[in-house]
C-alpha cells in the first residue's frame, strides 16, 4: 500500500486474490472466430460480476482478411470473391460483416501480446481506404457502408491498443463477460487505492507525481503479464482476476494524469 513518510512515497506488494465463483450465461453478442477449446469447466455460480458462457464457440467464416488474407464472400457490386471492408477488384466498400472480430480486421492472431504487429500503421491504412474524401462521389448506399466500416475500425483500434480493453475483449470472444463496475471485496487493495489517491492529492510537484505514476504503471504491467500467462493457459478464473486488478491500477494512472 501507499504510505507517506515526509515527502517519500513507498509502494507495498500487490493485492491478494479474491473469491472467484461464477455462473453460466449465454455468450455475449460479439463475433467470434475459431479458437482452441479450453479444458476448464467453470462452476454454475456468479461472483465478482463475472458471467461464464460457452468457451471456444463456433463462428462464421470471414469473407477475407486484410493484408492478403484468404478469400470469402462475394462483393455486392462486382461479384468478385475475397472482398473485405473494401473490394480489391472494384474498390467498392463492403457492408459490415458481423463475423469479423477486431483482430481479424488488422490481420492479427487472436492473442494478448500484439506488440510489434504495427497496429497503428494497419489502422491508418484502413482509414485511408475508408476516408470520406475517397467515397464522397459514391452512392448513398456505399457512403453508408464506409461510415459504418470506419466506425468499426476506430472502435477495433481503440479496443486493441489498450491492454485492459484488449484483455476484456479476448474474454468476451471466449464467451466470458466481466462486469467492469463490480467492486472487488479486497480490503488490502482498496486501502492501497485510498492511500495512493491521498499521495497523488498531496503531491506538490510533477517529479513526485511522475514517480507515483511510474510505480503504478509497474503494478499495471505486473497484472498485465499475469493476464497473459493465465489466458495462454486458458485459466480464465485467473485471467478475470487479473483484469479486475488492472482496472484499479489503470484508473490510478488516470488520476496522476489529471493531476499532471
Amino acid at each position: 500500500m501507499w504510505r507517506r513518510a515526509g515527502a517519500r512515497l513507498h509502494l507495498a506488494g500487490a493485492a491478494t486474490g479474491a473469491g472467484r465463483s461464477v455462473r453460466r450465461r449465454p455468450p455475449p453478442p460479439i463475433p467470434s472466430a475459431p479458437s482452441s477449446s479450453a479444458s476448464y469447466s467453470p462452476p454454475s455460480r456468479h461472483s465478482n460480476g463475472v458471467f461464464w458462457g460457452s468457451v471456444g464457440a463456433p463462428c462464421r467464416r470471414l469473407s477475407n482478411q486484410p493484408s492478403g488474407g484468404g478469400g470469402g464472400g462475394a462483393c455486392w457490386s462486382c461479384g468478385a470473391t475475397g472482398a473485405f471492408l473494401s473490394c480489391g477488384a472494384c474498390g467498392s466498400v463492403q457492408p459490415v460483416d458481423p463475423a469479423v472480430d477486431y483482430f481479424q480486421i488488422f490481420g492479427l492472431k487472436r492473442e494478448y501480446n500484439i506488440q510489434g504487429n504495427n497496429l497503428e500503421g494497419k489502422y491508418k491504412d484502413w482509414q485511408k481506404k475508408l476516408h470520406p474524401d475517397l467515397v464522397h462521389s459514391k452512392s448513398e448506399k456505399e457512403r453508408g457502408f464506409a461510415a459504418e466500416q470506419s466506425a468499426l475500425v476506430i472502435d477495433a483500434y481503440r479496443t486493441l491498443s489498450n491492454p485492459l480493453s484488449r484483455a476484456l475483449y479476448l474474454l468476451k470472444l471466449e464467451g466470458i463477460h466481466v462486469d467492469e463496475e463490480k467492486t472487488i471485496n479486497d480490503p488490502e487493495l482498496l486501502m492501497e487505492m485510498m492511500e495512493m489517491r491521498e499521495a497523488v492529492s498531496d503531491a506538490s510537484d510533477s517529479q513526485t507525481l511522475e514517480k507515483i505514476q511510474s510505480q503504478i504503471k509497474g503494478k499495471l504491467e505486473t497484472w498485465s503479464a499475469s493476464f497473459q500467462e493465465a489466458y495462454d493457459k486458458k485459466d480464465f478464473e485467473r485471467a478475470v482476476e487479473a483484469t479486475q486488478r488492472m482496472r484499479y491500477y489503470e484508473r490510478a494512472v488516470e488520476e496522476t494524469v489529471k493531476k499532471l
